[in-house]
């Protein structure tokens, strides 16, 4: 028989559970969409939006330092994101910036730009790095004749050392493209762009670019990489 003193916390435990139920039952469950060369996409439902998110997961011997000095290059924008066209700083440090990104799109579709906010973090005792990117509500740089200003982004990269001195690596992001866009390049993109971006990066590590960068804010793993 529940005593008097424990029927409160008892029924409000039973309160929280089913009340907290439907919310895990209708959290959206993410499918694969693809597995190739060492690399796997993920795709779900965003609740309110007709777009997708994109999950892009891989693994690859590097130092911390030498993903993210591929990450922030603006050279790196036609070698490692899938359809770049520009990547440009606008104002900020190296730990957290304003940026400009310029993204192809195949005729007729438009352009697509977007500002955005890009901040890095590290976990103190995981070392897991995430750098962040959010739209920005900014005019800092106009859209150039025949390009649309995406209306909403927000992403991240989470870069997370391993016991087998590899980092698995997590591109997830969203997106709403604006204007009017068949939904048959939308499934392109949200496959097409997390699997070659990721592509590209796996080459561009093994090719040993940017493999001594070092920034003195990041904390590496203990084992050296040996690329």
């Amino acid at each position: 028989m529940i005593q008097k003193q424990t029927l409160f916390p008892f029924l409000l435990g039973c309160f929280l559970f089913v009340n907290v139920l439907p919310l895990i039952a209708q959290s959206p469950e993410w499918s694969e969409s693809k597995r190739k060369k060492g690399i796997q996409i993920l795709t779900r439902p965003v609740p309110g939006s007709n777009i997708e998110e994109f999950l892009g997961k891989t693994e690859v011997e590097a130092s911390i330092s030498q993903i993210i000095a591929l990450l922030v290059d603006p050279q790196s924008c036609k070698n490692l994101y899938h359809q770049c066209k520009e990547l440009t700083v606008i104002s900020g440090s190296e730990k957290k910036s304003s940026v400009y990104l310029r993204n192809g799109a195949p005729w007729p579709v438009n352009d697509r730009d977007v500002i955005m906010d890009r901040s890095f973090e590290q976990n103190d005792k995981t070392l897991t790095t995430t750098m962040k990117m959010k739209r920005l509500d900014s005019n800092a740089k106009g859209s150039p004749s025949g390009v649309t200003r995406m209306p909403g982004f927000e992403g991240y990269w989470k870069l997370i050392p391993l016991a087998n001195g590899k980092i698995k690596i997590e591109y997830q992001a969203h997106f709403e493209p604006g204007g009017s866009v068949p939904q048959s390049v939308i499934n392109l993109v949200l496959t097409d762009t997390p699997y070659e971006t990721l592509l590209n990066l796996k080459s561009l590590v093994e090719q040993g670019k940017h493999k001594e960068a070092k920034y003195d804010w990041i904390r590496e793993p203990n084992h050296t990489p040996s690329n």
